[in-house]
């Protein structure tokens, strides 16, 4: 039932249940073949008030056996919504608001406890006085030491329980039983239908009414506690679905032989048909927390418990397991002896479990696991567990569920090694899902509108370990696409502040969330860093998990204005501004921007508008947004007015005639900034014709001669076929008489606006053709490459377009990104008003690089050079929409 309905609860609060929980133990037996838990769970609770008479627990799809509170009978008062789904007679669409109101307290954010205890009158709540409530504080911590494995620190662990305590604690123990269920656990493979190996998972969500659909227990978003988890099951798969004993033959049984006696006996003995192998596989049980215990029934030896603990304390909704028939592989191996040896005992274990057959796919998928815990704990501080564990299981909706030391994920992630495509995305969704450990379950929001900042930092991480693995090109790439999707997405959208409380109403408000999240931590950081100098995000998060660690983040909650407020004290500067832009508003800005060089007063004259008010420009409706915006319609919570203007700094790059780059960094406070930025340099502008004909001069070891001695010369990418058999074999052209001109009377190369990527939005910069070029061949900031390369792609298509195109495409120099982005874009080029140019520099540029020499035919693929494979698989997808007129 999470999601069952839409909801426009402004967030979720956290009910007052008269108490606090400082314990829970889960033992649970777990019927394979019949899909069946029974089980009983111990909760230690803290009164909070004297005359508490009612124990109010989250309990769905159970049944409850028995309640007792301190060893006394409990009176059980339990509710199932789900038998209130069920409606008796015919109903139809026309009495949804009759089920709407029956299940009414099942949709909040914050469900109404459905299992509620009554205190036995014999039951009294002992208050204590200070000194006896510090000893049992202080006996319960060292208990609690000595019970579980020493571990890292943890936020919340050394502090949750040092208050002193006014009442004494209550034990209350529930029996129960889940036959049947429709939320909480997934089962796979479980009939004969389905080939796939028998396993099962927990299905935790971010919401409520997950994990209490598996056993009783307090299930909120800040509710946290110590576990002791213990879950018995069969040893083997055969174990688990072997019948029951029969009695022998009937006499209609007739007799066979063969194949056809021994699959017979295969089924007359499983409820499944299994293998020889498969019977034998073991069933492993992976779950939140650090394993204690592994015992083998004495009575029953096809029947193993096998008990966990987490002495972190955690949320309900942070704790999940899965059972199969799993491979482990020691993800550890892959991690170097020497960063073994700097760690000492920071040094986490990593361990991966995949179904049969999957185990070098894992190790393939999961390889860089080890030195993102180890990049993550020298950076930003010690794992908050002992260990971590990744499981890859069929059928999650979800790539991945993040639990306490556990990452439930989906198989869809896993790949091979021949298999290329996945590295990149899967890499970082592994990666999230590992930051998610520290932010995410170790800290938590403290209100649903706060999900955003926790969505940002375990972002920002991932993307500082992916710059370390992936090189800074690739970093600011995936950085600048990240910027124009959030960009192209926010048109009437909440505010990612607003969207925390909103998740329920489509999966696409959490992916945009996380998308803008951390986009906006990104430019954080770039601001603070040019404020402060080193104090960036790095620093606040390492300093937020410390406060978390000591307990200074009470609980381990994290709210928007504490993080706010921890941006300013390390950042030194104030911003408000800021968080009202991208945090509280929503939108990104436009700007239109127009240049011209004043030769009078020796400055360049700039107009920057903001027109982001103008942009009406929303996605039509479509079946990926229908269902998302019906929904927000019916919510009737609507998205903020786009701020007017967008404020804060802004670096402009002049590159001027000499080569070199003047920064000036302009206060953006209105919606129209005019300003005149002093020029520098005595140098004209350099002719492109005039650079083309001296590196022609040069590699044929002529001398320069003396009036270009004189001139400034420019290193420049896309300098490739440039002799004269190459421009008429090729088929290029270049500039006009005109447009050279134009070019040596201009008195700089070109103008970068936001040349530190300090925005979120688009920059339509008004400046010649010409200059971009330049842009693209002379900055060797990949940022600022794709921005030059996407201005050239809008123009009209030209025989010089594709000339630049070619070239860049041809230059090993550029990064993948902006090669294949050209081998796009000449496509444009490919009409029959340019005589299929754009079609013969494609065809002619994979023949040079992927084909024999002087031969249009193929060599054998060869994928070692992964640039290489990017770009053989660019240029056939660049040909296939040219069509040539029958």
């Amino acid at each position: 039932m999470p999601g069952y309905f839409d909801n426009a609860l402004p967030t979720e609060q956290s009910l007052d249940l008269g108490f606090s929980v400082v314990s829970q133990k889960v033992d649970l037996t777990v019927d394979f073949a019949k899909q069946v838990i029974s089980g009983s769970t111990e909760i230690t609770i803290q009164p909070e008030i004297k005359d508490l008479k009612t124990i109010r627990l989250n309990c769905r799809q159970a049944r409850i056996l028995s309640a007792n509170v301190e060893g006394s009978k409990a009176q059980v008062n339990y509710s199932d919504p789900y038998q209130k789904i069920k409606l008796q007679g015919r109903t139809t669409a026309h009495q949804h608001e009759y089920l709407r109101n029956r299940i009414e307290g099942a949709i909040k954010q914050s469900p109404d406890p459905e299992l509620a205890l009554t205190i036995p009158s014999r039951v009294t709540i002992k208050e204590l006085n200070s000194e006896s409530s510090s000893t049992i504080a202080r006996d319960s911590l060292k208990r609690q030491e000595s019970d579980f494995p020493a571990q890292a620190e943890t936020p919340t662990a050394s502090h949750a329980q040092e208050p002193a305590l006014r009442y004494a604690p209550l034990r209350v123990v529930i029996d129960f039983e889940v036959t049947s269920f429709r939320d909480g656990l997934h089962f796979v493979g479980f009939s004969d239908s389905d080939s796939r190996y028998p396993h099962l998972y927990t299905r935790n969500t971010l919401g409520p009414g997950a994990i209490c659909s598996v056993f009783p227990c307090v299930d909120d978003a800040t509710t946290r506690c110590m576990w002791e988890i213990s879950i018995r099951c069969h040893k083997t798969l055969g174990d688990a679905f072997r019948k029951a004993p029969q009695t022998s033959p009937t006499e209609t049984d007739v007799e066979m032989t063969g194949t056809d006696q021994k699959d017979k006996k295969t089924r007359d003995e499983y409820l499944i048909n299994l293998s020889e192998e498969e019977k034998s596989l073991d069933l492993s049980i992976v779950c939140s927390g650090e394993m204690t215990d592994d015992i083998i029934d004495p009575q029953d030896p096809t029947w193993r418990t096998v008990s966990f603990a987490c002495f972190a304390p955690v949320t309900a909704r942070h704790i999940g397991f899965a059972i199969g028939p799993f491979e482990h592989v020691d993800l550890t191996d892959f991690r170097e002896v020497d960063e073994d040896d700097k760690l000492g005992q920071n040094a986490i274990k990593v361990d991966g479990f995949c179904l049969p057959g999957r185990a070098e796919e894992l190790r393939n998928t999961c390889m860089p696991m080890a030195k993102a815990i180890d990049y993550f704990t020298v950076n930003y501080g010690s794992f908050p567990f002992s260990s971590y564990k990744l499981i890859f299981v069929d059928d999650l909706t979800q790539d991945v569920t993040h639990t306490a030391s556990l990452s439930i994920c989906s198989t869809r992630l896993l790949f091979p090694e021949d298999i290329i495509e996945p590295l990149d995305p899967n890499t970082r969704v592994l990666v999230h899902a590992l930051a998610s450990q520290w932010v995410g379950v170790n800290v938590i929001p403290k209100e649903a509108r706060d999900m955003w900042a926790i969505t940002a930092i375990s972002g920002f991480m991932r993307d500082t370990f992916m710059r370390k693995l992936a090189g800074n090109n690739e970093y600011r790439y995936q950085q600048k696409l990240a910027s124009e999707q959030v960009f192209e997405q926010d048109v009437e959208r909440y505010s990612i502040h607003q969207l925390g409380a909103q998740l329920d109403i489509d999966p696409s408000e959490y992916e945009f969330m996380a998308l803008k999240s951390a986009v906006v931590l990104f430019i954080l950081d770039r601001r603070l860093t040019k404020a402060s100098g080193a104090a960036g995000v790095g620093r606040i998060i390492t300093r937020l998990l410390l406060n978390a660690k000591t307990g200074d983040l009470q609980n381990g909650e994290l709210s928007t204005d504490w993080f706010h407020r921890l941006c300013e004290k390390l950042g030194h500067t104030k911003l408000d501004a800021f968080f009202k832009q991208w945090v509280y508003g929503a939108g990104c800005p436009l700007f239109k921007v127009n240049q011209r060089f004043n030769k009078k007063k020796l400055v360049v004259e700039m107009n920057i508008y903001q027109i982001q008010r103008e942009r009406k420009i929303k996605p039509e409706l479509s079946p990926t947004n229908f269902m998302r915006e019906a929904k927000e319609q019916v919510s009737e919570v609507w998205a903020p007015e786009v701020s007017d203007p967008f404020t804060g700094p802004m670096t402009i790059r002049i590159h001027e005639a000499d080569g070199t780059p003047y920064e000036h960094i302009v206060e953006i406070k209105d919606t129209h900034t005019k300003i005149e930025i002093p020029y520098n340099t005595k140098y004209k502008r350099l002719k492109r014709s005039k650079r083309a004909k001296e590196r022609a001069m040069a590699a044929n070891g002529m001398d320069l001669g003396g009036e270009a001695e004189n001139d400034v010369l420019l290193y420049c990418l896309g300098d490739v076929l440039q002799s004269e058999d190459e421009v008429k074999d090729w088929r290029l052209v270049d500039w006009g008489k005109e447009e050279e001109d134009r070019m040596g009377q201009e008195s700089y190369e070109w103008i970068r606006m936001d040349a530190d990527f300090e925005w979120i939005g688009k920059i339509d910069l008004i400046m010649p053709i010409y200059m971009y070029v330049s842009q693209l061949q002379q900055d060797r900031d990949v940022v600022a490459q794709y921005e030059s390369l996407q201005h050239v792609l809008k123009q009209n298509a030209h025989p010089l377009m594709s000339t630049i195109l070619v070239r860049t495409l041809m230059d090993r120099r550029y990064f993948h990104g902006i090669r294949t982005l050209a081998a796009e874009g000449l496509t444009k080029c490919a009409t029959p008003s340019l005589n299929w140019v754009g079609q013969y520099h494609l065809e002619r540029a994979f023949q040079e690089f992927f084909c024999f020499a002087d031969s249009p035919m193929p060599r054998a693929n060869d994928f070692s050079d992964r640039m290489g494979y990017l770009l053989q698989k660019a240029i056939p997808i660049a040909l296939s929409p040219v069509k040539e007129d029958p």
